[in-house]
C-alpha cells in the first residue's frame, strides 16, 4: 500500500485577474468573476489542474525529471472521455484566501468590495478614430491576492510515489499566470509549493 502525499500550492497573483463565473452582472459588469458562496475570490480546482497539467507537460518535454514519461503524466492527470476510469491520481482543491483572511473579510463585509473592480473596454474604428457604437464592454476583475490550494497525490506504486511529486514540484515554476486573458497581462503570478502542514 502506497501512502498518499499532500502538498499546498500558493498562488501569488501580481495583477488584476479574471476567472469567469459564466454570469452577467447587469449594469454593474458584463462578466462577473467566480466567487465562493460567501462572495470571496476563488480559483477553481479544475482550472488549477489544467494549469498543472500544461506545466507538467512542458517539464516532461524539457526532460527536467528523470524517469518521467507521457504515460505517468496521463496516470497523474487522467485521460479525457473515459469517465470514472479515466480519472487521474491527482486531486486538486480550489484556491482561496487563508482562513484568517476570509474570516476577517466576513467580519468586515464593507471591505469585501475592495477585492474587486470593473474594467471597461471598447472597440475603436481606426478609420474614424472613434469608438464603435455599442462596443463598450465591462469586466469584473479580482485585485492581486495570495490564494492557496491543497493537492493530493494518490500513487498506486513506488514509481508513481517517487516521480509524481518531483514532476509537480519541477513544473510549478512554469505557471506564470492564472485565469482568462493571460496573454494580455491579466493574472500574472508566481506559484510556490510545499508539503501540506498538519491540521
Amino acid at each position: 500500500m502506497v501512502s498518499p502525499q499532500f502538498l499546498t500550492l500558493t498562488f501569488h497573483i501580481q495583477s488584476d485577474w479574471h476567472l469567469g463565473s459564466g454570469r452577467e452582472g447587469g449594469a454593474y459588469a458584463d462578466n462577473l468573476v467566480a466567487k465562493t458562496h460567501s462572495g470571496l475570490p476563488i480559483l477553481h480546482g479544475k482550472s488549477i489542474k489544467g494549469l498543472l497539467r500544461h506545466a507538467c507537460q512542458q517539464a516532461l518535454e524539457y526532460e527536467w525529471v528523470k524517469g518521467a514519461t507521457q504515460e505517468l503524466v496521463s496516470q497523474l492527470f487522467g485521460t479525457e472521455d473515459q469517465g470514472l476510469e479515466g480519472q487521474g491520481l491527482l486531486r486538486v482543491d480550489s484556491a482561496t484566501l487563508s482562513p484568517a483572511e476570509a474570516q476577517w473579510v466576513d467580519q468586515h463585509a464593507e471591505h469585501k468590495k475592495h477585492l474587486f473592480r470593473v474594467l471597461f473596454s471598447t472597440a475603436i474604428n481606426h478609420q474614424r478614430g472613434t469608438a464603435e457604437t455599442g462596443s463598450l464592454r465591462s469586466m469584473e476583475v479580482a485585485v492581486p491576492l495570495t490564494l492557496s490550494a491543497d493537492i493530493g497525490i494518490y500513487p498506486q506504486n513506488a514509481t508513481q510515489a517517487e516521480i509524481f511529486p518531483q514532476l509537480i514540484t519541477a513544473a510549478v515554476p512554469l505557471i506564470t499566470a492564472v485565469g482568462a486573458k493571460r496573454r494580455r497581462g491579466f493574472g500574472e503570478a508566481f506559484v510556490t509549493i510545499k508539503p501540506k502542514e498538519a491540521a
